[in-house]
């Protein structure tokens, strides 16, 4: 008996070890590479056995034994595959397949080759008078293999020049858009195009001129003109007198494997491309952030600080400038404060509809925006008024407080992007934190400040609608940062109702009794949203006293003698009607020393420690005899009696080191 003839489908890679077990099992292994070749290599060859991977390039080892199948080709399929799907090989079984082997370790090659030996052995037994290697498929074998096979089958004649398709099935019809009867006389190298590579065409061509078979992934295009990748198989078929009577062509349309692999190349370059980009902002503007950091410590006013920012901007590699604004309250224009390398001076009132809108869209969205250079633009700062190519404006503020926009020129081609705007955001929000130091700074050690005295008529201002729940006047004793609210501290004289009726305000979220007694009450009230009256200190105003009604309040407040009252008063305007401006004077400042104090013992204080120190302070803990002990206070807090006194020691402690070692808070 001649040798068993076993075609081997896997991908090149794995292939190996199952044809070396074969090989020596006495097997003749022909081996192919996809479903594509190994349709070609059935119907020009007869096989004794088919063992396939499932996982193939294109169709997949179920499709390949479903081609089989449909062809008759009378030649089992065998699939040897690690996935142990049982549903997946139950259809495999149901669409062709003679069996599926589980592939499990180094022993399961040679149970495959076993019983791959036995299953062909048994049916050349029950058939003896078959000749396997002198066995030639018919035309009609051929002709139904090409019409059932998922691949496009076209066929060529040798005996004309060229050998022009002869014939060509309805999925090579699909593939390529053109019908039968369209390309006669023509070779399918008319479906070339210059995007064709060379190198295929010409390795194709030698397999054609030594009558040889060949696989090539080939690229063509279709009628419509858009591109065909193939894998391409072509094999000459024998007549019986050995003599070649057709050139069969199996093409597996590839294109949307080659279209993914393009487009996982473009998204590598694309993300490689962005990481360059990232990098090259980083290196940008790490040397930028810590430059700018230096200039807001050692920065004394806020008027040097920002041209010292803006000249550090300039010089820069990949910028061309910068500038500085606010948007003046009483004429609406744009006032240049600072600028470098663009050409606008500092002291420059610019109308707001002159500008670009990008910086009046930042103006009213207090977000950072870009906009491009335009030519023939002749709005003011516009990029190309600089010779820059694209234009960022990020908002410069510290909570509410807006101190205006920054304005960065690059110099480059490609665009600054959301990553540079956020860099940029980061830049405004670093200067807004250092102009609102300088001005904390400076009103806590200034000679003179100026005294305001306001008036507020709205019965919706807080401390209004707390006095009208309170039935009484409520006098403002102080602030307490918490981690995400406020705390106020009121007092009233003589209150009509309790801490209760402050409870149902919509805008408070907890409140409680601080002490209390027949003719006084003091309150902690923690609000859900920060009021104007809090939101003072980002503007470098300190609240000395607060005096309201229902009907209203008065406010006195102390700010630098160059403070804009306008934008003070703005912050209540916002929010209520019927604000008015009562006093203005300029006086000698208070102790400085113990303002400074008072500033550095609380930076130094956590919000439980501070909480737990007023408290103590108002219900007259420090006092003596004491009118209330630990535990009250503790009651009052909601915590226990020991972590009451923790803060309070705590608290004590820095106290006592701030007022002994003042350098100990530097």
């Amino acid at each position: 008996m001649s040798s068993l003839r076993a075609l081997l489908v896997y991908p090149a890679d794995g292939i190996g070890p199952i044809e070396s077990a074969f090989d020596a099992a006495g097997f003749d292994v022909t081996t192919a590479h996809t479903a594509t070749a190994a349709v070609a290599e059935a119907v020009t060859t007869a096989y004794d056995c088919v063992v396939s991977e499932h996982a193939l390039p294109g169709d997949d080892g179920v499709s390949l034994a479903e081609a089989i199948t449909d062809a008759d080709l009378s030649v089992p399929v065998v699939l040897f595959t690690a996935d142990d799907d049982e549903a997946r090989a139950a259809g495999a079984l149901e669409r062709g397949a003679a069996e599926v082997r589980h592939k499990d370790g180094a022993g399961s090659i040679e149970r495959l080759v076993s019983d791959v030996l036995a299953r062909c052995t048994e049916g050349s037994q029950s058939d003896a008078q078959r000749d396997v290697s002198a066995r030639k498929p018919s035309a009609t074998e051929v002709k139904r293999a090409a019409a059932e096979s998922p691949a496009g089958v076209d066929g060529g004649d040798p005996e004309r020049s060229d050998h022009p398709v002869a014939y060509a099935d309805g999925a090579r019809v699909e593939q390529t858009g053109y019908p039968t009867e369209e390309p006669p006389d023509r070779n399918p190298r008319f479906l070339q195009r210059p995007g064709t590579d060379p190198e295929t065409v010409e390795r194709v061509a030698e397999a054609d001129a030594e009558t040889e078979e060949i696989t090539a992934e080939i690229r063509d295009d279709r009628r419509n003109g858009t591109p065909l990748w193939n894998d391409l198989t072509v094999a000459p078929v024998y007549d019986d007198e050995g003599e070649i009577a057709r050139y069969v062509g199996v093409e597996t349309d590839a294109s949307d494997r080659e279209n993914a692999e393009r487009l996982a190349e473009e998204r590598a370059e694309k993300l490689a491309s962005e990481r360059q980009a990232l990098d090259r902002v980083l290196e940008r503007v790490n040397g930028l952030l810590s430059e700018i950091t230096r200039i807001l410590v050692e920065g004394e006013d806020a008027e040097s600080i920002a041209e010292r920012i803006c000249e550090e901007i300039a010089t820069e590699q990949g910028y061309a400038g910068a500038w500085i604004a606010e948007i003046s309250s009483a004429t609406g224009q744009l006032d240049i404060t600072a600028s470098s390398g663009a050409t606008v001076e500092p002291g420059t009132a610019i109308p707001i509809d002159d500008v670009p809108p990008a910086v009046r869209q930042a103006a009213e969205t207090n977000e950072a925006t870009e906009c491009t250079a335009v030519n023939g633009s002749d709005a003011h700062l516009a990029p190309n008024a600089v010779g820059g190519c694209r234009l960022v404006i990020a908002p410069v503020t510290y909570g509410d407080r807006r101190y205006g926009l920054l304005g960065i020129y690059g110099d480059e081609e490609d665009p600054l992007g959301p990553r540079e705007q956020r860099v940029c955001e980061s830049v405004g929000k670093m200067i807004a934190n250092g102009l609102h130091s300088v001005e904390t700074a400076r009103i806590l050690t200034t000679d003179h400040v100026v005294e305001l005295r306001v008036e507020i008529d709205d019965p919706s201002f807080s401390l209004s609608r707390i006095a009208a729940a309170l039935g009484g006047t409520v006098e403002h004793l102080g602030t307490t940062r918490l981690d995400d609210a406020c705390e106020l501290y009121v007092h009233v004289e003589s209150p009509d109702s309790g801490v209760d009726a402050v409870d149902d305000l919509p805008f408070v979220e907890t409140v409680r009794s601080v002490s209390a007694d027949d003719e006084h009450l003091t309150a902690a009230v923690t609000l859900t949203d920060a009021p104007p009256l809090t939101r003072l200190a980002e503007y470098g105003v300190v609240v000395v006293a607060v005096a309201a009604s229902a009907e209203g309040a008065d406010v006195t407040l102390e700010a630098r003698p160059e403070q804009d009252v306008r934008r003070v008063l703005d912050v209540f305007r916002a929010e209520y009607e019927g604000v008015t401006l009562w006093s203005r004077s300029e006086r000698e400042s208070r102790d400085r020393s113990l303002t400074e104090f008072a500033a550095a013992v609380d930076d130094q204080l956590t919000d439980r420690q501070r909480t737990a120190l007023r408290t103590a302070e108002l219900n007259g803990y420090f006092e003596w005899p004491r009118p209330v002990d630990g535990s009250e206070i503790a009651e009052q807090m909601g915590i226990t009696r020991q972590t009451l006194h923790q803060h309070l020691r705590a608290a004590e402690r820095k106290l006592v080191e701030a007022y002994v070692n003042p350098r100990s808070n530097e």
